[in-house]
């Protein structure tokens, strides 16, 4: 179907490419004793660095296939790392779901890994020392990872989202059998030969039906007022019917998956909606539609993140630090570009605010989920942050407002520089392409910067959350 049918192709790009292509990032948990840094080396670092052999990219797209074949079997396979000892995935290999299938206990019903079907060379059937079943291959649930979807109305075997979309393209493969038919017998003329008896009127539709290009055939001329043959008649708008029923399936199509701004610009080329009508305004709703499907693939995302925190990240945080550890979870960024003008707003915002009364670990982490979605260099932005806040606390601190102290000035200046750090940094990357251009988010006021040649930073800055632990 994927490959035959260009609406379910597109169905499943639709379906697939927003989670395939947002940010990643790996957040620790409290308490954080160097677990979420340990995974970023194993999950986000190439194999020639230390990680495994499977990209992560690669590892989503392949995950998110459980969307179309309702699961996603894959093999962990461990390792031992040289450099530190530690236990790593050295790959997580994918396996067809065509040839795998979910083991369960058979008595409570918990997953208990996956066998997979083997090719048979010569059909032999024997069994090693390994295997329960003839002509598979069992993966034990320590070296399997299963990604189910749909687990809210299917916990056992899953749904397909495009399940409705299989249904009709069954449908539309009949549709088409009939339409390409009707096609060809509009091509082509029907006749009816008239003759003065039977045998004659039969000897001419012979005559006629050898006829072929150019061809030429004669035929006694007829008494005045009778016809030797005509053509008959045939509907011409018939195949509109046709047309509106391709149509109508598929909309159903791309309904069944909140797509349905796929079919506004067919629509909107052909002057009626989709399933017939006149068209006013095709793309009136189209930002509504565009809404309810990105917010499912929100919660599709945020399932394949729980799934990829509690089945990889946790087993291969617990082999290492042990079942105390703190777990860093898998988050997906923002699927929608404006949540990055969200940010570029609250940024402002901020810098132009005469008093917060939000935490410095807010601002730690919105300036790194800002970094994330903007795909900036972590190191820059510690460096800039540190320099940017330091310099204002140690300038406001010398020269506090009216009626404040010189601790809160300082507090205060950090915060002010957190911010202008924060948007600069955004505002840098939106010019070299990375951000929200011109015209889709309006850009953040810049705070001015303290007058004077700039102090060096003391030894510490006042800042907290992971900022503050990476300028220790």
């Amino acid at each position: 179907m994927l490959s035959r049918n260009g609406m379910a192709a597109a169905i499943e790009q639709v379906l697939t490419l927003p989670i395939r292509g947002a940010p990643r990032t790996i957040e620790p948990a409290g308490g954080d004793k160097g677990e979420a840094a340990f995974v970023q080396s194993v999950m986000m670092t190439p194999d020639e660095s230390g990680g495994m052999a499977t990209p992560i990219s690669e590892l989503i797209g392949q995950i998110t296939t459980g969307l179309v074949f309702r699961r996603s079997f894959f093999e962990k396979v461990w390792g031992q790392r040289e450099s530190d000892g530690k236990i790593i995935y050295r790959k997580v290999a994918y396996r067809p779901p065509a040839t795998c299938q979910a083991r369960y206990n058979d008595r409570t019903g918990e997953q208990n890994g996956f066998r997979q079907q083997v090719w048979l060379f010569g059909g032999n059937l024997m069994l090693n020392n390994k295997q329960k079943v003839p002509g598979y291959v069992d993966i034990p649930k320590v070296r399997s990872y299963i990604y189910t979807h749909g687990k809210h109305r299917e916990p056992l075997t899953g749904i397909s989202e495009m399940e409705v979309s299989r249904q009709c393209y069954e449908t539309m493969a009949k549709l088409q059998f009939l339409w390409f038919s009707f096609l060809e017998g509009m091509a082509m003329q029907r006749l009816v030969v008239y003759g003065n008896d039977q045998p004659e009127a039969t000897a001419r539709a012979d005559d006629i039906a050898q006829l072929r290009g150019s061809g030429i055939v004669g035929l006694v001329h007829p008494v005045e007022g009778q016809k030797t043959f005509e053509a008959l008649p045939s509907a011409a708008d018939a195949g509109a019917q046709f047309a509106a029923c391709m149509t109508y399936l598929e909309n159903w199509m791309t309904s069944s998956v909140l797509a349905g701004f796929l079919q506004l610009s067919g629509a909107a080329a052909k002057g009626t909606r989709a399933g017939g009508g006149a068209s006013s305004g095709s793309y009136g709703m189209s930002e509504d539609q565009s809404s309810y499907y990105l917010a499912s693939r929100e919660a599709v995302a945020t399932e394949i993140a729980d799934s990829i925190s509690h089945d990889l990240i946790r087993p291969l945080v617990m082999l290492n630090f042990g079942a105390d550890a703190a777990f860093p979870t898998w988050k997906f960024g923002p699927l929608q570009e404006a949540m990055t003008a969200v940010l570029f707003s609250m940024f402002g915002q901020m810098a132009a605010a005469p008093s917060l009364n939000v935490p410095l670990q807010f601002i730690d982490a919105l300036t790194e989920r800002m970094a994330v979605i903007l795909d900036l260099d972590a190191g820059s932005i510690h460096d800039a942050m540190v320099s940017t806040a330091s310099q204002r606390a140690e300038k406001l601190a010398g020269n506090p407002p009216p009626g404040m102290p010189p601790e809160a000035a300082a507090g205060l200046g950090a915060l002010q520089g957190i911010a202008q750090a924060g948007t600069g940094i955004a505002q840098a990357a939106a010019a070299q392409g990375r951000g929200p251009q011109p015209g889709k988010a309006p850009s953040a006021p810049a705070f001015p910067s303290p007058s004077g040649p700039p102090s060096p930073p003391p030894g510490k800055p006042p800042m907290a959350g992971p900022l503050a632990a990476a300028a220790q």
